[in-house]
Order: structure tokens, then sequence, then C-alpha cells
């Protein structure tokens, strides 16, 4: 019993986070963590921050969150969704570190590195089809080709955004979370 008390409190903790060091440029990004989500704040360079988040296609962008659809969404393999809204860099700047029914943990990363990380997504999302708006949290979301379960979720698709950014992200066979450092 103790043994796998361990091994379940080993595998659903959050994921250490620590920003990279020396980092040319820096700009500021944010990580969001909601408890159940996480999301990424880019600077746009022209006002505005964006939000990226990602999660399954029904819960997620449709908002179909019974209960029910929780284990199954989470054991069977379904269509992941890209989330995007734009917020105003003085309104977030006014929200101080809560935003979105969440906390944000700042993070200095490359300018270089960030302006590459924003144009992918951007790329994405342009290319994924018609978006879909969900006004629950007001987002744009569009089907793409990850598909979301319990072994790729939005903290494992973000972790990987970060570590496109210089980020050393700890592993975990369950993500539960991200903490900054």
């Amino acid at each position: 019993m103790l043994l796998v008390a361990a091994f379940v409190t080993w595998t659903t903790r959050p994921s250490r986070v620590e920003p990279p060091v020396d980092v040319a440029d820096p700009v500021t990004v944010r990580v969001l963590a909601t408890g159940l989500h996480s999301g990424l704040l880019l600077p746009c360079g022209d006002g505005r921050t964006v939000e990226y988040g990602f999660g399954e296609w029904g819960w997620y962008a449709r908002d179909e969150c019974a209960w029910w659809r929780a284990p199954v969404i989470a054991l069977v393999p379904s269509q992941g969704a890209l989330g995007r809204r734009y917020v105003r860099d003085a309104d977030l700047a006014a929200m101080g570190e809560t935003y979105g029914g969440g906390q944000l943990a700042s993070i200095q990363v490359s300018g270089e590195a960030a302006k590459r990380l924003l144009a992918r997504l951007d790329a994405e999302f342009a290319s994924a089809g018609e978006p879909y708006h969900n006004a629950v949290f007001d987002m744009w979301f569009v089907r793409v080709s990850e598909q979301f379960h319990l072994l790729h979720d939005c903290h494992d698709e973000v972790a990987g955004w970060l570590r496109e950014l210089g980020c050393s992200v700890g592993g975990r066979p369950i993500r539960t979370g991200l903490h900054v450092e």
C-alpha cells in the first residue's frame, strides 16, 4: 500500500519548470495555472499578449464538461484543440498575477525563441480550419492533429512549448500541472 501511495504521489505532482539562464534579448512569457489547466501567454509586440492553450475538443472548445465524460476523455485518445485569445498588455498588467481564473508565473526567455514559438503556433492555428468561438472562455479554438489523453494533456503541451523557449521541464508519467521555480 505504501508503494502504491508513493507511486501515485510521484506520478501526479506538478512538473518543475526552470527558466533558461543568461538569455539574450529577454522577454517575459507567462505560464497560466488554473489547477486543472495550463496555458502559455506570449507577447505579440504590438501592445497585446496572446494566450495559447491545448485541450480536448469537446471539453475545452465546446464546453461539454459533464462529469461522466472525464474518465473517457482521460483514457481514450480524442480530438485535440488549440485555443487562442488576445489580451491587451495594459489589462494584463492590471491583473497582476491572476488571470482567467488562475495564477500567472512570469519567465524571462529569449525574445527570438518567443517570436519563433509564437509564429509556429499562429501558423498552426491559421492552417487548422475554421475557428470555433467559446463564449465561456472567450477563446477561439481549432482542431489539431495532436490527440488529448491522460498521457498528453494541456500540461504536456505547454511543457513542450516551454522547452522550445529554452526552459527545463521535469518529466512525469502523468502531469498534473507545471510549477515555475
